[in-house]
């Protein structure tokens, strides 16, 4: 028993656009996904450039404070709360990189939207279809 023509021109057709849609959907993770790298290279090299005159400015200042206090008695105070300063600021920094992490965007946010909307437009055809029944 052979297909008609129409079945299997029809089939192809679904065939085609299917891998069409994939393909699209496909383009896009992969733009996301350089974009993401692109952003996050970013954010790197201007953390690492922040870090580093930040560190040079904190080194400067505690060693600004710890020689006005160094002919004192309050010497060892000083050196004391300049570290514990650090320690807060440290901990308070690594609290903060946690809740950015945990409340950072889905990566793949557009693609999990279109390809959600495809499952429903999908759906909707067979469900079209079902209630139409055979021909």
């Amino acid at each position: 028993m052979s297909a008609s023509p129409h079945l299997l021109g029809s089939l192809r057709a679904l065939a085609a656009t299917s891998i069409g849609i994939l393909r699209t959907r496909l383009e896009l993770v992969a733009i996301e996904l350089a974009e993401e790298k692109s952003r996050l290279l970013g954010m790197l090299l201007l953390a690492l450039a922040a870090l580093l005159c930040l560190t040079l400015g904190l080194m400067m200042f505690s060693f600004l404070i710890v020689v006005a206090f160094w002919d004192t008695e309050y010497r060892h105070l000083a050196i004391a709360l300049v570290g514990a300063a650090y320690l807060l600021v440290g901990v308070a920094m690594l609290i903060m990189v946690r809740r950015q992490a945990v409340h950072a965007p889905l990566v793949f946010e557009d693609t999990l939207a279109e390809l959600e909307r495809d499952r429903d437009m999908l759906a909707a055809v067979a469900d079209a279809d079902g209630k139409r029944g055979p021909r």
